[in-house]
């Protein structure tokens, strides 16, 4: 069996370590498998340190513009005429497109596409209903042309059927290998070194995404003075990068926060440094199945997340409060629970493995 895997961007990000743990488990099964997408060091990287061959189309980006997305379609329908796949297994919004180049091909494979997220389509996302719509009807079209589409969680499963974008759907969870994690003191150490200040006597309340959009940590931000009334030596450190992070400094700085809240970029290989947290928190606005959320499953931290995407069927109603809820959050947060271990089970990436490769 031939398995083309394509994303849009190569970049950090759960989406990518999902593709690569997906790609690099089934070469273990000796699947032919090869990886394709658009600009981003990271991924290939990492596919070229386990022998993982890998295609970078051109026109595949993160865009609106319709040309380039156009232009992606008859890219892929071009490698697809000349190098047969028996499947190509699309995971992103603008990789999509590609779905109608694979079925105009002269292979003719068959195409999954993996809901990662509803993005723009997720109830909690702020955008135009007119806007909405159109990008509804552009997923309605597109998904035409996918054999069998997999969501990460049972919940973005059912609001698709709800808005009638499908009637049809596998939910396969995201799985990661079992991650190796620095003992509390060690990770505590690292980030004395990277902020310069002692943490001996601090409580952490830290995270790990990006600065954007979709994971609100302005929510968190703002929050922040009230935790502070009942844990005065609660400081927050977010790990990642992102196009928000001007709009967060600013935010740091009304608040009086240069000294608690801390913005300290991306790091490779961040979830090694979780134990160091004394409460994990993701307040994102929408997700599909986080990766860096399943992470801190693992780690077996404290953890609190919103009640959104996949993540209730991650860590349980205990460790999850209402989107935005600031009075559910500072009650839960005074008492942050450690998700229960057997959900640790769900998210074994051989389990991610096999179910995919029944689709296949």
């Amino acid at each position: 069996m031939k398995v083309l895997i394509v994303i849009t961007q190569g970049v950090v990000g759960g989406a990518t370590n999902s593709v690569y743990f997906l790609a690099k488990g089934l070469k273990e099964k000796n699947i032919d498998v090869k990886v394709g997408f658009g600009e981003g060091e990271y991924l290939k990287e990492k596919l070229e340190k386990e022998n993982i061959p890998y295609i970078n189309f051109k026109w595949l980006k993160r865009t609106h513009n319709p040309l380039a997305n156009l232009f992606f379609i008859f890219e892929i329908k071009r490698f697809l005429d000349k190098k047969k796949f028996d499947v190509v297994h699309f995971n992103s919004t603008n990789a999509l497109f590609g779905s109608i180049g694979a079925k105009f091909s002269k292979s003719k494979p068959k195409t999954i596409f993996t809901f990662r997220g509803l993005s723009i389509l997720d109830p909690y996302y702020q955008k135009n209903k007119i806007l909405k719509t159109i990008y509804w009807c552009i997923f309605k079209f597109l998904l035409l042309f996918i054999d069998v589409p997999v969501f990460v969680s049972n919940h973005n499963l059912e609001i698709t059927k709800k808005m009638k974008l499908t009637n049809k759907g596998v939910v396969i969870y995201n799985g990661i290998p079992e991650p190796e994690f620095l003992d509390k003191e060690t990770s505590k150490k690292f980030f004395e070194e990277k902020l310069k200040i002692p943490l001996a006597n601090k409580f952490i309340i830290g995270s790990i995404g990006r600065l954007d959009y979709q994971k609100n940590y302005e929510f968190l931000i703002q929050i922040f003075p009230e935790i502070l009334k009942t844990k005065e030596n609660a400081i927050a450190i977010i790990i990642g990068e992102g196009e928000e992070r001007k709009k967060y400094e600013n935010l740091i700085k009304k608040h009086n926060l240069q000294d608690k809240f801390f913005l300290i970029g991306e790091i490779k290989d961040a979830s090694r440094y979780l134990k160091a947290f004394d409460s994990f928190v993701l307040p994102s606005r929408y997700e599909g199945m986080s990766i860096t959320l399943i992470e801190a499953l693992f780690a077996q931290i404290p953890i609190l997340a919103s009640d959104v995407g996949g993540n209730k069927e991650i860590i349980g109603e205990k460790c999850i409060y209402e989107f935005n809820n600031q009075n559910e959050f500072l009650t839960k947060s005074k008492n942050p629970q450690i998700p229960p271990k057997e959900k640790i089970n769900d998210f074994e990436i051989k389990n991610t493995i096999d179910n995919y490769l029944k689709i296949y």
